[in-house]
């Protein structure tokens, strides 16, 4: 069934019109031998359908100039009918109508796309549900339309399309195509019609019509803007008049697009490795792209693109040495690396019709190992070292990032994973770094002791000069204190002398040997249990007992801490082929950093005051957390000198938060009846203070 939701208003006024005079005269039998009955029923329900043309004539033909008026005569009022055509367009939308006092309903038929002859059907029910239907041949002809335009004389060029300008197009130019409907007398339409103009580059997307298809008639002329966006030489356009046979033709020459610059796109990645030791995130190839494009800025297809790399160091290579350029002007290239660290450019040349070269180069490429080097790895901590109530409450948190870089100080490649272990509390054990760097969680919780000696061997003010808080380090088992480890797969740091990017023979003594990765309790820089003291006597001395409970980072699995020292060589990716077991080894190795954090033991502070300063502890000897405030005030006779508050900074090192403090009696002849307090205002926490006699 075909339906039209919306008609001309343009058509409407005539229509009523002639629909007034229909219903005056009665009308006759269009297409039928007068009224259909329905014998068989008590109501005797009729129909009668009659085709009328705009002038109120019996017709059997509607066209897109010239609809038609269906009326469907019943035998009494308010009877829904509903109508159908299966050729054609029934208005009002709904198919339905209700017949007046006369009996009569009426509908609107127009001409679609299609042509030929059909049949319209339309179904009276009266309201006891009887129904009764009814059908009519008819058929939708030529509107005898015709296309074409006005040229400057006054004469009319049909089937043709007006096209200007008439010279040729520039490269990515506009012209306007129009066209002016004629009726079969010669006259401009009044009614609404629609123009289609269609073409290969069109079709092809290579040019645009704005508005786009299909085009609505003002004063019975089509016009839209076309644009030749990367489309060159003929095209030809066909205008077609929707819902009727009338076409019109028209052709354009398009001037040649020439290139007027070739940019770079992208180059995926922009770091790649070394020939050979590619894996998982880290590509030997890059692909970079390049667009052409005409003095439009519109892509240019089919055009030859010429690579050149901006060095070979190392046999560096490209894929091939020239490409055409796809629909969207776009060519690509392949550069893979060689045996050398180094960094790269892809240069881009395409002529520019005239002879000339037009070039452009690509981003920086990077070709490195792409692997951590021994040097390039640290570790921060975000929030503070000292972890407020780290001793006493779970669930205070810190963010742990690593930073990695290669050999050349590039960011290692993505994804290039990141191990943590931690002394006491809980982190999580790995991340995969992006940019180089990444970052995991670490809370405490426990473990905040050693496991299998607890807190006999701890150290705590008590064991401080004055028996009190103070600057000292209290020695190899310190309490609260826990020490972060993040390892990851790399090569060690050596100095390039001569800057060819590998390790040289000459250079084979310039590098700093690794051990295999170790968690260092003690803080002492060394694998404590490997240590021979240690091991004739692991509870021997302070620094042995503080490091029984060290483990390493079994990077060849064979259950032995590693010196790599037997013999001590280079082992990176930078070791040429040759060298590799002569002078030095392409083997990896584990690199890695640690860092400590501080569990305080708040509430237990404690404030010495030796001399002129002021140091201030938890129990274990252990700073306040950052942004802690510290005030000194006096009362009485007493003045404070100098300064009086203070905020505590992010302090790493072991030992006491120190302060110069300054006062004096106001009246010095009576110099015992003031006093002075030193306030600790804690991260987290209740206020602590002590009070002293006045004093200088």
């Amino acid at each position: 069934m075909i339906i039209r939701g919306a008609t001309v208003t343009g058509r409407m006024a005539v229509i009523f019109a002639i629909l007034f005079a229909v219903a005056a005269c009665g009308g006759g039998g269009g297409g039928g031998d007068g009224f259909i009955d329905d014998s068989g029923s008590s109501s005797k329900l009729k129909l009668k359908l009659v085709l009328l043309d705009t002038e109120g004539n019996k017709t059997d033909t509607v066209t897109s100039a010239a609809p038609g008026i269906l009326k469907v005569t019943a035998s009494s009022s308010d009877i829904v009918v509903t109508t159908t055509t299966d050729i054609g367009l029934v208005f009002p939308a709904s198919g339905t109508a209700l017949t007046n006092s006369d009996g009569v309903a009426t509908f609107q038929i127009e001409a679609g796309v299609e042509r030929g002859a059909g049949t319209i059907t339309s179904t009276a029910q009266n309201k006891n549900g009887e129904t009764l239907t009814g059908t009519l041949a008819f058929q939708v002809g030529d509107s005898g339309l015709r296309l074409g335009y006005f040229d400057d004389d006054g004469d009319f060029i049909e089937n043709e399309i007006s096209i200007e300008p008439e010279t040729t197009l520039a490269a990515g130019g506009n012209a306007q195509f129009s066209v002016v409907i004629l009726d079969r007398d010669g006259n401009r339409v009044t009614t609404a019609e629609n123009v289609r103009f269609n073409s290969g580059c069109i079709a092809a997307g290579q040019a645009t019509i704005s508005p786009a298809n299909p085009v609505a008639t003002v004063n019975g002329q089509a016009s839209t803007l076309y644009t030749a966006k990367s489309c060159s030489g003929g095209d030809s356009i066909t205008a077609s008049l929707v819902g009727a046979g009338a076409q019109a033709m028209g052709s354009i020459d398009i001037a040649s697009r020439e290139a007027n610059a070739v940019l770079f796109i992208s180059a995926e990645p922009q770091l790649i490795v070394l020939r050979g030791t590619g894996g998982q995130n880290r590509d030997e190839t890059s692909n970079v792209v390049f667009k052409v494009i005409d003095s439009g800025g519109f892509p240019l297809q089919g055009m030859t693109v010429d690579f050149t790399l901006s060095t070979y160091v190392g046999g560096l290579s490209l894929s091939k040495s020239s490409s055409l350029s796809n629909d969207e002007g776009q060519v690509s290239v392949t550069v893979s690396a060689g045996d050398v660290a180094t960094a790269v450019r892809v240069i881009a040349t395409v002529d520019d019709g005239d002879g000339q070269p037009v070039s452009t180069v690509s981003d920086l490429l990077t070709v490195t190992t792409g692997l951590p080097d021994a040097n390039s790895i640290s570790l921060s901590v975000s929030g503070g070292f000292v972890v407020e109530n780290g001793m006493s409450m779970d669930g205070v948190a810190r963010t742990l990032t690593v930073s990695m870089a290669d050999k050349f100080n590039n960011p290692v490649v993505n994804g290039t994973a990141a191990v943590f272990t931690t002394e006491y509390g809980a982190i999580v054990g790995s991340c995969f770094t992006t940019d180089g760097t990444c970052s995991v969680e670490w809370r405490s919780q426990e473990p905040r002791f050693p496991t299998q000696t607890g807190d006999d061997f701890v150290k705590t003010i008590a064991d401080c000069p004055n028996s009190g808080a103070c600057p000292q380090d209290l020695g190899y088992t310190r309490g609260g204190r826990s020490t972060i480890l993040v390892h990851t797969i790399g090569e060690e740091s050596f100095i390039d002398r001569n800057g060819n990017g590998i390790m040289d023979e000459a250079e084979k003594d310039l590098f700093v040997n690794l051990t295999e990765a170790f968690i260092d309790n003690n803080e002492d820089d060394l694998f404590t249990p490997d240590l021979p003291e240690c091991l004739a006597s692991p509870m021997g001395s302070p620094q042995c007992i503080a490091g029984f409970e060290e483990t390493f980072i079994d990077f060849n699995n064979n259950d032995a801490y590693d010196r790599n020292d037997d013999p001590a060589v280079y082992n990176g990716l930078l070791c040429p082929p040759e060298g590799d077991g002569v002078w030095c080894s392409r083997d990896l190795l584990h690199v890695w950093d640690d860092i400590v954090v501080t569990l305080s033991a708040a509430p237990s502070w404690d404030i010495n005051l030796v001399g002129t300063t002021a140091y201030i502890a938890d129990f274990f000897n252990n700073p306040p957390p950052e942004t802690s405030g510290v005030d000194v005030s006096a009362d009485g006779n007493c003045e404070v000198l100098g300064k009086s508050s203070f905020e505590v900074p992010n302090i790493y090192s072991p030992g006491a938060y120190g302060i110069p403090v300054q006062t004096a009696a106001k009246d010095p002849n009576d110099p015992e009846s003031g006093t002075f307090s030193i306030t600790l205002s804690p991260k987290e926490g209740a206020d602590y203070t002590e009070i002293y006699g006045c004093r200088r």
